[in-house]
């Protein structure tokens, strides 16, 4: 039987492996005006890379609750980090076959696995803490989230410089072996595991429930609006920065720190007031100040175009405010929820479909335009602050 110690997970293993799916989303975004040239693609085809890696991000939510269940948390996160190693090196082989569609079948394939890291870290926290606690996790969860994810553009942007594109992918895959190695110290969290969550009915019915859960759902939809910010900021800024501005990939990659800085310091600013204010008003105030954020990139966009403070200073603005509200979301979503691994699963599900849906409409409208993206950015925080009413109005 296990101990109520050897339940906590060592936090640092859960720092990385909650970023390793947001890692492979964008540590080859440097490469992208590479791999548009490669395989003479337009600038919005191209995008599809992430657009794909999205989807299968969203759909790879939904089976691993049960996967968790079923098998266990540890079991789980062994397949998954297999599944998202062999779609990384699948990735690089689409060089070989010069097959634009191999590569974009792999990128979902590779994020169906990677998707792992986010679902299972989300349901050991929530296995192990309670409410309280488990907002101070997760807000330390946003600095892996701004940290790791600047951090592999820049690896992202050297290694583009001095080798390949393909290089990005080989990288990841030696990355997800590493994670692997890992997770072998993670203690299994499930205080259950039984088989019958397997069953399809159960599943079925296990998610039609939290469906039901009006918190859960807007909450969700609100960190999608926040993802599909930071995934539109992935997709467009390297056509931007590189093509538009005239960056290497290596400065572009390097350029990519600066934004962290923002969520770096929102997150010890969101954990440092935890419990200190009531959770509904910390999360109204950080999308209003998203919101002033915005337009710090927005105006100088619409009268000078792009420049190196306007895009890089702007995120970071814009990742502070964020930062602050986004584990009250989380937290406040989960906090209703009986069944944490089917809550979690649909919160993630919900959030990076909306993501998906963000991305690709940044892939139709306009995707050239450098104005496009400022507008994207103000127009989901103008949706998440509406969203916050509606939540507001639930806990009255």
């Amino acid at each position: 039987m296990l101990t109520e110690k050897s339940l906590k997970p060592p936090v640092f293993i859960l720092f990385l492996l909650i970023s390793f799916g947001s890692v492979g989303a964008v540590l080859f975004t440097p490469a992208l005006p590479a791999i548009q040239e490669f395989f003479h693609v337009s600038v919005g085809q191209a995008q599809l890379t992430i657009t794909s890696y999205l989807a299968g991000y969203a759909l790879g939510q939904l089976p691993y609750g049960p996967l968790a269940n079923g098998f266990g948390r540890k079991k789980a996160l062994y397949f998954g980090l297999s599944l998202a190693i062999l779609g990384s090196l699948l990735c690089a082989f689409s060089a070989f076959t010069g097959s634009f569609a191999v590569l974009i079948f792999a990128r979902f394939l590779q994020a169906l696995g990677a998707t792992v890291g986010l679902k299972i870290s989300y349901t050991m926290v929530a296995d192990t803490y309670e409410q309280a606690d488990a907002t101070r996790i997760i807000s330390r969860f946003v600095l892996s989230f701004a940290i790791m994810p600047g951090i592999a553009i820049a690896i992202g942007g050297f290694l583009t410089s001095l080798f390949n594109w393909e290089s990005c992918f080989y990288f990841l895959a030696l990355f997800g072996v590493f994670m692997l190695f890992l997770c072998k110290r993670l203690p299994e969290t499930a205080k259950i595991i039984d088989r019958s969550y397997l069953k399809f009915p159960a599943i079925i019915e296990g998610y039609r429930l939290k469906l039901k859960n009006r918190q859960l759902i807007i909450s969700a939809f609100m960190i999608g609006c926040g993802g599909a910010i930071i995934y539109i900021f992935a997709s467009k800024a390297p056509f931007i920065g590189i093509n538009l501005m005239g960056l290497s990939p290596e400065k572009f990659g390097s350029y990519n720190l600066i934004p962290l800085i923002g969520t770096v310091t929102g997150g010890f600013i969101a954990s440092a007031i935890i419990g200190r204010f009531p959770t509904m008003k910390i999360i109204s105030m950080s999308i209003i100040a998203s919101l002033f954020a915005s337009l710090t990139m927005l105006i100088p966009f619409a009268i000078w175009g792009p420049t190196t403070p306007s895009l890089f200073l702007s995120m970071a603005a814009i990742y502070f405010a964020q930062g602050i509200g986004y584990p009250n979301i989380s937290a406040y979503g989960l906090s209703t929820a009986k069944n944490k691994s089917n809550a979690s699963a649909v919160l993630n599900f919900l959030n990076l479909s909306t993501a998906v849906i963000g991305v690709l409409l940044s892939e139709f409208i306009f995707p050239e335009s450098a104005l496009a993206l400022p507008l994207f950015i103000f127009f989901f925080f103008s949706l998440m602050l509406f969203l916050s009413f509606r939540l507001k109005k639930l806990s009255a």
